[in-house]
């Protein structure tokens, strides 16, 4: 924390450039943890959830797929140890049908084992299976003997007993491929359900550290904005404390600085029969009259905002025709080479909670402001509106000026804030007098602006009722009649 006061401004705590860096960064770091953090553990759940995807196709693709291979090829294999096994007692014309019958079941076995050889056969199953091409080989010159033994007409002992032989070498190969396949898928189930749990286990650790990392954080942030809060309320505090001593020190300025002014403007009025003569001296008349002006009008500026600073009274009222008519007046009094053309529309009689001279300070500042501003723009028009709406009435002050400079809309009612490049002399407290009159009586201000194209201020204040009329009189006229009648 470090004050940093800038030239007539008001002393308040700001947060350090390198705070308020580190803070950005920290905050910047705390989120990019959050969202890796969930981004990290979808990521790793996605990731467990493919393998155990991936488990459990291959395990319905290749170990159940393949024992179903087997278990077809087994069953074949015994219809066809069951065909040749009828052969020798089949009539002879009905021996070429059975044979048929053999060739179609070997058909049948050599789909299956070929179905099971495009599946993923582990190393074990291989090593296996390398032992089942030899034994259905002797089991088919088997049958191919028991076929040329009986169509000869010789007698078969065992007719069929080396046939059962080789079948049953043939179907133990198979029963030790399913049994193979069998154990590695109850391997792959397992792996699957150790995997199904580690899944599980990890999404709800991480998502359960997600989650308090995201609370740790909230947390920080919390008290860093607690901290701020509080670093706000000593803010406000500070600028109360300031606003009371400015305005006893604008009273005194304003007294000490005044006398001094209305001296110097009574010199030159003394010295202008002898400048008549000389231009020289004329001009310099001028000048110094212009100066003594603009000093007039930044000490009423300092003392202006000091005052805002005070509570209102609340029995305050103020006549707007009046006022209004004597803001347009003192416009149109000024130099024809500062007075821009000015045009005010019709005021409706009504009255405002509002004092006489705080309301002529408000309108008077935005007008003033509009006419500095407007110096160098082609066209120098003014228009002043005045409209009831409801409960307030609603003030608008309408130039052909440079405009406000964009994002300034809401700083410039702040105190010393200035657009960049303004030439203009001037504190920054005009528009923040308005702002704090307005709001001590309950009322609002704002703008629209175009830059380039001119702006819009307006003011709102509660609009008096009807029964607080006989606190100010309708026209400039009868409150001009009222002022002398009501002075000693």
């Amino acid at each position: 924390m470090r004050y940093r006061p800038a030239q007539g401004e008001i002393m308040k705590p700001e947060l350090h450039p390198m705070t308020e860096g580190r803070f950005s960064l920290r905050l910047f770091v705390a989120f990019l943890a959050v969202g890796l953090a969930f981004v990290g553990a979808r990521v790793y759940t996605d990731w467990l959830s493919n393998e155990f995807s991936g488990q459990t196709r291959e395990l319905l693709d290749n170990a159940l797929l393949s024992v179903q291979h087997l278990v077809a090829a087994g069953d074949h294999l015994r219809d066809l140890e069951a065909a040749a096994d009828d052969y020798p007692d089949l009539p002879v014309e009905e021996r070429a049908k059975a044979r048929q019958t053999v060739d179609l079941l070997w058909k049948r076995v050599d789909a299956e084992l070929s179905a099971y050889l495009t599946l993923h056969v582990l190393a074990g199953g291989q090593e296996l299976y390398r032992e089942l091409p030899p034994k259905l080989r002797e089991l088919d010159g088997a049958i191919q003997r028991l076929f040329a033994d009986t169509d000869s007409g010789e007698q078969v002992q065992p007719r069929n007993g080396d046939v059962r032989a080789k079948a049953n070498l043939s179907a133990n190969v198979l029963r030790r491929l399913v049994r193979f396949d069998a154990e590695q898928s109850a391997e792959s189930s397992m792996r699957i359900e150790r995997t199904h749990h580690r899944v599980l286990l990890l999404d709800e650790v991480l998502h359960a550290l997600s989650l308090a990392l995201t609370l740790v954080i909230a947390l920080w942030i919390w008290r860093v904005f607690r901290s701020y809060a509080r670093l706000q309320h000593l803010h406000a505090r500070l600028v109360e404390d300031r606003a009371e001593e400015l305005e006893v020190f604008g009273r005194r300025v304003a007294h000490d600085l005044l006398s001094p002014l209305a001296s110097l403007t009574y010199c030159l009025t003394a010295f202008e029969p002898a400048s008549k003569d000389d231009p020289k001296l004329k001009d310099a008349l001028g000048r110094a009259r212009t100066c003594v002006q603009r000093a007039r009008l930044l000490v009423d500026n300092v003392f202006d905002f000091a005052r805002s600073g005070g509570a209102p009274s609340p029995d305050a009222r103020a006549n707007v025709q009046e006022v209004v008519e004597q803001v347009v007046e003192d416009a149109r009094a000024l130099d024809p080479s500062e007075r821009p053309e000015i045009e005010c529309e019709p005021v409706p009689d009504v009255g405002v909670h509002c004092s006489r001279g705080v309301l002529a300070s408000i309108l008077g500042n935005l007008v003033r402001n509009a006419i500095k501003y407007m110096r160098d723009s082609a066209v120098r028009h003014i228009a002043i509106r005045v409209v009831e709406s409801g409960d307030v009435v609603r003030f608008e002050v309408e130039d052909t000026g440079p405009g406000v400079p964009p994002g300034l809309e809401q700083a410039i009612f702040e105190p010393y804030v200035r657009g960049e490049g303004v030439t203009q002399p001037g504190l920054g407290l005009g528009l923040a007098t308005v702002k704090r009159f307005c709001e001590a009586y309950g009322g609002t201000v704002g703008v629209r602006s175009v830059s380039g194209a001119g702006s819009l201020f307006y003011f709102t204040l509660p609009r008096a009722s009807e029964q607080d009329r006989e606190w100010f009189p309708t026209s400039g006229k009868m409150l001009r009649d009222f002022v002398q009648t009501s002075t000693p």
